[in-house]
């Protein structure tokens, strides 16, 4: 029994050794998809970047957990390893929570990025300033998924004045000619399907990584109980033990009396 409990220390141990790295990886998949998001969160919105976010958070708690079941896996205390092991447990469930919170927006996210960008064209055509931030802020969305406005060129009717990003140029390219009316290459789609398709990859993105983590990660719950089982065998046996050695010296003890009794032996009288 005491070889399987020191083999599953160090099974335990590896698995901790893992688990870090894991944590790592998931550290810098989940910041950089977390990136990819805030890129256009004043398009989609900030509640799609929240399983993201809570990813990135689990990374950071993992590490630590990992350290912690460095430490309890060397001591060999079986209430500490019980507990590294619910503290696994825990990660596990909130990474697929982070699963399925992902899935739930990404099936729910083409009426709130749909909303935003509306809310969003309508607070930047008011302001009627083509050099502000939220301005340039469209001329990039407009070359970088190759659309126009909302649902068309044809948002931007009420202003009298397409942006020559619509036609695939910044107004860091003509500065003295931030609007077109006459595009032979305008696009014509708009770009609210195309956010809409950016949004829903990276969110899927997010719940593979999160569900793969979760995965990957359960198995040093069964690694950490076993060893817990193991190092409650090992205490048993050793008590086992301790209890023979001691009733074999009792034993030996009452024999030596019997053999050698305390009273003298008796001898005849003189006369």
């Amino acid at each position: 029994m005491a070889i399987s409990s020191n083999c599953w220390k160090y099974i335990v141990l590896t698995f901790n050794v893992l688990f870090a790295m894991s944590a790592v990886v998931l550290f810098g998949v989940s910041g950089f998809l977390l990136y990819r998001l805030f890129l256009y969160r004043h398009f989609i919105g900030v509640n799609v970047e929240y399983p993201s976010i809570l990813l990135l958070m689990m990374a950071i708690i993992t590490c630590s957990i990992a350290w912690i079941g460095w430490r309890t896996t060397k001591s060999m205390h079986q209430i500490h390893v019980i507990i590294t092991g619910l503290l696994i447990i825990i990660v596990v469930v909130i990474e697929f929570s982070c699963f399925v919170w992902a899935m739930v927006v990404w099936d729910n996210t083409e009426i709130d990025i749909k909303t935003t960008m509306t809310s969003y064209f309508a607070q930047t055509a008011a302001a009627k300033d083509p050099n502000s931030a939220d301005a340039i802020r469209w001329d990039r969305i407009h070359v970088r998924f190759e659309c126009c406005g909302v649902n068309g060129p044809n948002d931007y009717t009420s202003s009298g004045r397409v942006p020559l990003s619509c036609c695939g140029q910044g107004p860091l390219d003509e500065l003295h000619k931030p609007y077109t009316s006459d595009c032979s290459a305008l696009y014509q789609r708009g770009c609210g399907k195309p956010v809409h398709d950016y949004t829903r990859q990276q969110l899927l993105l997010v719940a593979m990584t999160a569900l793969t983590a979760s995965i990957l990660q359960s198995t040093g719950i069964f690694c950490t109980f076993f060893l817990a089982h193991a190092i409650r065998e090992k205490r048993k046996m050793s008590l086992r033990h301790s209890t023979t050695l001691r009733e074999g010296t009792y034993a030996a003890a009452d024999d030596s009396l019997l053999a050698s009794p305390s009273a003298p032996a008796p001898t005849l009288p003189k006369y």
